[in-house]
């Protein structure tokens, strides 16, 4: 029994340090709780008493003080630990906890010298229950936000733990009544040093619920924080898109609307259950407004042009697929933590963007994708951007009535549109028709871009507002360079600031003067396959800042024309510094 003892109380002290060492770790909750410090100390007192208890199996003189009154204080810490969850709460200082503690030890040594072991046993059998049981009723009145799974384990301890210490209590009274003559600890019976050693083990279920508990707190933290940064990312990249979007304001709010009905009916019917969890729904329902963001990279003459487009027109307009999905992947590079979640609400925005105008059957664009190879977030988009345009009065069309959409959507089932998708529309529609109705185009709203080529003024009032919009709130850099000579006609805030050089200082640069000129040959190809293709990238090369250093990046570009029907090319480049220091 005294191997077994000495053995127990070094092995727990072991335990609580490795806790206690892993306390220092919760940075934020430590700034947010002033009274965190009772935490580490608890653990650090258990550490003490154990060690206590482990050393009085040697010579019981002090240490058998140090082990009960730390053990003692190391409860009243986890109780004034627990407390200042509910900041409205008072607490005692710091400073008095350790005077009362340095008091008690002195006071303990007293009663080791001169009172009885049984004496002492009901003392800290009394003093622990009270402890137990306050911790109990605090965990009781605790806020309702503060309750969790967790913190029933903590209720359901400290109970195990009051109860453990009642039964040691009228163990020891039994002992008593049979005549047992005991000293110290190491001279209990087997039944009566269990109870003990169980008492001490219960407070490692405590530590670990707490541990657990502060972990939930950083997580839901951090979700809160990852939820607002997605928020204001998805804020910033809508602006980006309605800026430069030819349709109104109320085609994103119904689309999304839409969206949000069909992949609920979807999953209700039993279609792509395994699909469309609530979190994957809500995404897809948030990254639905950014489906034509690629609309950025469509000049004005084009995007805004009154009546139909001719073939090459219509040719630049079905680039913006393309665009999208390459500008929302820059992004998603930009604001990558290394954790590839292919449930990300960007990865649907880029699904979304790159794939909402291919088609069942293969014959969409910009890959011509067919069936189940086209993302099923894109497949649901494609269905509601559809109806909202046949609904919509449109400059070079009048508006649809809702059964004419209707017609037209169904006649297209496994032709366009995904037959399961055309199934969840036919039990959604009367949705879709009040969604359209309650969120119809304002007149005013559908004369804006209507009435943009009435003068050449208001073409070029409309053009600076878009553009200047754009470079402003862009998250990635971009240029626009002349593509004959190289020269750079427009710039916006992000790329000038990976650069370090102001406006006017950068617009009197050709891309030759920002490439290292090792890079010679990978710009001749780049050239190339421009002209071949009309686009290129994504490539990896480095840029010249001002000062000379150089910075790592990733630049992709379209070839775009003019009103005059001068080439320019569209360039997307990225800083890639953090993702090569990572």
């Amino acid at each position: 029994m005294d191997l077994f003892n000495k053995a127990f109380y070094l092995s727990f002290a072991l335990i609580v340090l490795v806790i206690y060492l892993g306390s220092f770790s919760h940075k934020e909750i430590q700034l947010q709780n002033k009274h965190y410090h009772y935490w580490p100390t608890a653990l650090l007192l258990m550490v003490a008493a154990n060690l206590g208890f482990f050393f009085a199996g040697i010579e019981p003189a002090f240490f058998l003080s140090v082990g009960n009154t730390s053990l003692a204080f190391s409860a009243l810490a986890i109780v004034l630990f627990i407390r200042s969850w509910d900041s409205s709460n008072s607490s005692i200082s710091k400073n008095t906890f350790w005077v009362a503690y340095l008091l008690s030890l002195l006071a303990y040594e007293f009663l080791r010298v001169y009172a009885s072991f049984n004496a002492r046993v009901y003392l800290m059998t009394g003093l622990l229950g009270v402890l137990s049981l306050v911790g109990l009723v605090e965990t009781f009145l605790l806020p309702k936000r503060e309750m969790s799974a967790q913190v029933m384990v903590l209720k359901g301890t400290f109970f195990a733990h009051l109860l453990l210490v009642t039964v040691r209590a009228f163990n020891l009274t039994y002992s008593i009544s049979s005549g047992s003559l005991v000293t110290t600890i190491y001279q209990e019976g087997a039944i009566t040093g269990m109870l003990r050693a169980l008492g001490v083990a219960s407070n490692l279920l405590i530590y670990l619920a707490i541990g657990n508990i502060l972990l939930e707190k950083v997580w839901r933290k951090e979700e809160k924080k990852s939820a607002s940064t997605e928020r204001k990312m998805l804020a910033s990249l809508n602006s980006l898109a309605m800026a430069r979007d030819n349709e109104t304001g109320a085609h994103i709010v119904r689309t999304k609307a839409y969206v949000r009905r069909l992949a609920w009916r979807l999953r209700d019917q039993g279609s792509y259950v395994d699909q469309l969890s609530d979190r994957t729904i809500e995404q897809i329902s948030d990254a639905a407004p950014l489906h034509d963001i690629g609309k950025v990279g469509i000049p004005d003459h084009i995007l805004y042009k009154q009546g139909a487009l001719t073939k090459d027109e219509w040719g630049v307009m079905k680039t913006h697929a393309f665009i999208g999905e390459s500008v929302l992947t820059s992004t998603k590079v930009q604001l990558s933590d290394g954790n590839d979640d292919d449930d990300d609400v960007i990865d649907l925005a880029i699904q979304i963007a790159g794939g909402h105008h291919e088609q069942w059957s293969g014959g969409g664009y910009p890959r011509g994708l067919k069936g189940l190879a086209i993302p099923l977030a894109a497949r649901i988009m494609a269905l509601a951007d559809t109806y909202d345009a046949l609904i919509s009065e449109r400059v070079y069309k009048e508006e649809w009535t809702h059964d004419q959409a209707v017609s037209e959507i169904l006649s297209k089932k496994g032709i366009h549109f995904d037959p399961l998708v055309v199934e969840a529309f036919m039990q959604e529609q009367d949705h879709f028709k009040e969604i359209a109705q309650r969120h119809k185009d304002e007149a005013l709203e559908g004369k804006v871009f209507r009435d943009l080529g009435q003068t050449v003024e208001q073409k070029l009032r409309r053009t600076e507002e878009k553009f200047e919009f754009l470079f402003k709130h862009s998250p990635i850099g971009m240029a626009m360079v002349d593509h004959a000579t190289g020269d750079f006609l427009e710039v916006n805030d992000a790329l000038l600031a990976y650069t370090q050089y102001t406006k006017a200082e950068f617009l009197k640069l050709s891309f030759w003067d920002i490439t290292p000129p090792e890079y010679a040959n990978q710009e001749s190809e780049q050239i190339a396959q421009l002209n071949s293709t009309g686009s290129f990238g994504p490539n990896y090369k480095e840029y010249i800042r001002k000062d000379g250093s150089r910075f790592p990046i990733s630049i992709r570009g379209f070839i775009l024309a003019d009103a005059d029907g001068r080439k320019l090319v569209w360039g997307v480049i990225e800083d890639l510094s953090s993702i090569k220091q990572v």
